[in-house]
């Protein structure tokens, strides 16, 4: 008991970066249920210097830090004005936070492979690390799971499907796990053949049917590589073989992902669809904080419903599980090719079905190499860039050839 009275009576310091971004703000708004528990002691964005800067202003925070270094002197100034006197500015900005502020607990929110560097920082100082950025996972997992073992700290996630296999393997034997099944949506376009959403619009391909994201991973989901990354990042996590994690399509959302035991029965975690569940559970772990911000009524009478799903459905479902069995550097090049290709289908410039296309090229080219260091990823991130705006550009091209 004194253990839990000591817990309570400390104010746990966040660093949140990615402030102003969808994960981010529901951070925000776990702080401010519980601001008796939380401070926020740094934040951190992009470009979005306004969002930085009323985030800053109402939470009283200690640094900032933006990646835009084109806004530097505006930001230094309207700091100044706040009574920040730690600024970081520029490509390395994120990372030099993360190595330099006082903090308990590093919130990455931030997308891409902007959050690796981060990520790597946090746990060499022994911060533990609220993972909201697949990426980092994806690319470089086994090199962040074991500098977390070696500084004894732990990388908690907030997805609310790897939160779910989180909760459900608490106090679990290894061995007594068979399969990991995470759940689908299936996004906007389940049920409809793959071959006929070559000419699906951005605008449907942003209607996601259960969950409000920013644009690039609405449009992961609609292809499902969002659900591929998913799987990457179970097996980084969990040490679970790829062949033992599973996609079901539920889409109601309220199963989030389920853990099948060696002698048939399943453990689920349960709630509606609200990232500030997840995300609480990682910022109070390893307790569970009393709230009232995610209430799911169960006096009302409503469906739970399962399907299976094929990788055949969704190609980048099934490349995700390919560059899995590459091993090495194939997962980053995949999530690197991705982070060309969707932008590309944002922009008019190659179509919804492309983007697969054009990840599956850069693997079918790439030939991998063991993960030594982050070097390595970063070597890979930047070739498989290289490579995939070489095949949209092909894409472009083949399709300006076929419109004349």
């Amino acid at each position: 008991m004194a253990l839990n009275r000591e817990y309570h009576s400390a104010v746990k310091s966040l660093l949140l970066q990615g402030a102003t971004g969808s994960i981010g703000r529901s951070t925000l708004a776990v702080v401010r249920e519980k601001s008796k528990r939380f401070r926020i002691a740094g934040i951190a964005a992009g470009s979005d210097l306004r969002g930085l800067l009323e985030i800053a202003a109402e939470f009283h925070v200690s640094s900032v830090a933006l990646h835009d270094d084109a806004q530097a002197g505006e930001l230094t100034a309207a700091a100044k004005q706040l009574g920040i006197d730690r600024v970081y500015v520029g490509p390395r900005a994120l990372q030099e936070q993360v190595a330099a502020e006082y903090y308990d607990l590093l919130v990455n929110a931030v997308m891409g492979g902007a959050g690796l560097r981060t990520t790597m920082s946090a746990l060499e100082r022994g911060k533990s690390v609220a993972l909201a950025n697949k990426e980092a996972l994806v690319a470089a997992g086994p090199l962040l799971m074991k500098t977390a073992r070696a500084h004894g700290a732990a990388i908690l996630p907030v997805d609310s499907e790897h939160s779910a296999l989180y909760q459900c393997l608490l106090g679990e034997r290894a061995d007594s796990v068979r399969r990991l099944w995470l759940t689908s949506s299936g996004g906007p376009f389940w049920g409809m053949p793959w071959d006929s959403l070559d000419d699906v619009s951005v605008e449907r391909a942003l209607a996601h049917p259960t969950w409000k994201m920013g644009p690039k991973i609405t449009i992961d989901s609609a292809t499902l590589f969002n659900k591929g990354l998913e799987v990457i990042e179970a097996e980084r996590l969990f040490g679970v073989d790829a062949s033992r994690i599973r996609v079901l399509v539920h889409r109601q959302s309220v199963v989030h992902s389920m853990v099948e035991f060696v002698d048939g029965s399943f453990k689920a975690q349960l709630s509606v669809p609200d990232m500030r569940l997840p995300i609480l559970f990682a910022l109070t772990y390893p307790e569970r904080a009393t709230s009232d911000l995610v209430r799911t009524e169960f006096d009302r009478s409503f469906s739970l419903t399962f399907e299976p799903l094929t990788n055949e459905l969704f190609p980048c479902l099934a490349l995700a599980y390919a560059a899995l069995a590459q091993g090495g550097t194939a997962p980053a090049a995949l999530s690197a090719a991705d982070e060309i290709a969707v932008p590309a289908f944002l922009r008019g410039e190659i179509s919804f079905t492309a983007i697969a296309r054009v990840i599956e090229r850069v693997l079918a080219r790439w030939t991998p190499r063991p993960l030594v260091d982050l070097e390595t990823v970063e070597d890979a991130d930047r070739m498989a860039r290289e490579m995939a705006t070489e095949e949209v550009q092909r894409v472009r091209s083949r399709a300006s050839m076929k419109c004349c």
